[in-house]
């Protein structure tokens, strides 16, 4: 899972084209059905043992999920990701992801990696690298990314969240994780 986020952050510092453009805010009216909204349990953070600078258990529980939802917004989606704590660390990341599998078979639709302390996330979305947009709130602990409508995958699978702290820039043991998986199949379409 380490090296899997030091490609992602490698593959999103090395790509030249600007960034896909942000979803567009959704229209004042009523607020679109929510396609995935699944609270967590609370206090499940798998604690790891770890090496080098050890964050406290206290900060390796920061990344305790609560919630995640996705929502539709303009023509793109929005994952949102409510965690315990939103931290400013400068020895340690906190990471949010998201994985759309086909079932049964090692098919990845998508796979979202976004860091909280960063301004964009870096999705593949088939053999497309996209560009999304982070945004949080820190008094309710919520991370949002917006995916542009070209960079939601066509199709339906098992969608698994995952927060994790580790060491600053990907290097190195990861400290603590909490993983959900969504009930059921899910199309983000």
């Amino acid at each position: 899972m380490i090296l899997r986020a030091a490609a992602l952050a490698l593959g999103a510092s090395l790509l030249t084209a600007p960034a896909a453009p942000a979803a567009p805010a959704a229209v004042a009216g009523p607020a679109a059905p929510a396609i995935v909204d699944q609270a967590d349990r609370v206090g499940d953070v798998n604690v790891f043992d770890g090496g080098g600078t050890k964050p406290t258990t206290a900060q390796r529980k920061t990344i305790d999920l609560e919630r995640f939802s996705v929502t539709a917004v303009g023509d793109g989606i929005r994952l949102s990701f409510r965690i315990a704590r939103i931290t400013r660390s400068r020895t340690y990341d906190q990471i949010v992801t998201a994985q759309l599998r086909t079932p049964g078979k090692d098919g990845l639709l998508l796979d979202v990696l976004a860091n909280p302390q960063g301004r964009h996330a870096t999705a593949y979305v088939d053999d497309t690298i996209c560009l999304a947009d982070v945004s949080t709130a820190q008094r309710t602990g919520t991370v949002r990314v917006d995916l542009p409508g070209g960079c939601v995958p066509h199709g339906s699978g098992v969608l698994r969240v995952t927060t994790y702290t580790q060491e600053k820039n990907g290097s190195g043991p990861g400290f603590s994780e909490d993983t959900m998986r969504v009930r059921g199949l899910v199309n983000l379409r």
